[in-house]
């Protein structure tokens, strides 16, 4: 029994190191990739890692539209094999998450969400009972939220505009009140160019401005 016991703790320890490793590793290599477009954001960044699993990038001073943003890299728990499987059952994958501050305010207020994602099933927990619902979405669709119906020409504008810079979108949130603009998707194609990346959420965050 002893000797199970010993095995088990090798093994969680060693599949803790390994997965801490792989998403640091993750995580500085797409740092390296952001920084040629995060200028297009704010020429200051501070950078702060949560933990093996999340690192937040933060730009107090933004150029416009943006009053302020927040970018997190959230990677799916690889250190911790037991939350890893839990995580996946429920549609927890690595994410890049912005939440920003606009100088404009929105005029509008919905929420587009992939209710088979983490992200979405979250946020669709505290939409308003008495907004419409355009299409309640299936996992990898995503379905609308709004508070008027006329929102709905505006609102899927800005998502498709969002779907031709990420190959996922979790979750676009746009709302009166801060933070106005909320974007979860999939980690970006390093191998695409991250100025032509940036500037896809730069027109996003434009076109959810009031």
């Amino acid at each position: 029994m002893n000797a199970v016991i010993g095995i088990l703790a090798v093994a969680v320890v060693a599949w803790f190191a390994v997965g801490s490793i792989r998403n640091i590793g993750r995580g500085r290599a797409l740092m390296r990739w952001m920084q040629g477009g995060l200028s297009l954001f704010g020429e200051r960044t501070t950078v702060r890692w949560l933990g093996s699993t999340a690192v937040e990038l933060v730009i107090r001073e933004a150029k416009a539209p943006f009053a302020a943003v927040t970018l997190i890299l959230f990677f799916e728990a690889r250190d911790l094999p037991w939350m890893w499987a839990i995580g996946r059952l429920y549609g927890r994958r690595d994410t890049l998450i912005l939440r920003g501050d606009l100088r404009n305010a929105p005029t509008i207020d919905f929420e587009a969400l992939d209710v088979g994602s983490w992200s979405g099933r979250e946020a669709s927990r505290r939409i308003p009972t008495d907004w419409l619902v355009h299409q309640v979405g299936q996992r990898g669709a995503l379905g609308m939220r709004f508070a008027d119906a006329a929102t709905l020409p505006r609102a899927s504008a800005l998502v498709s505009l969002a779907q031709r810079g990420a190959s996922e979108v979790f979750r676009l949130s746009v709302r009166t009140t801060t933070p106005h603009i909320q974007l979860h998707i999939g980690l970006p194609d390093r191998r695409k160019s991250a100025r032509e990346f940036f500037q896809c959420l730069q027109l996003v965050a434009e076109g959810a401005a009031g």
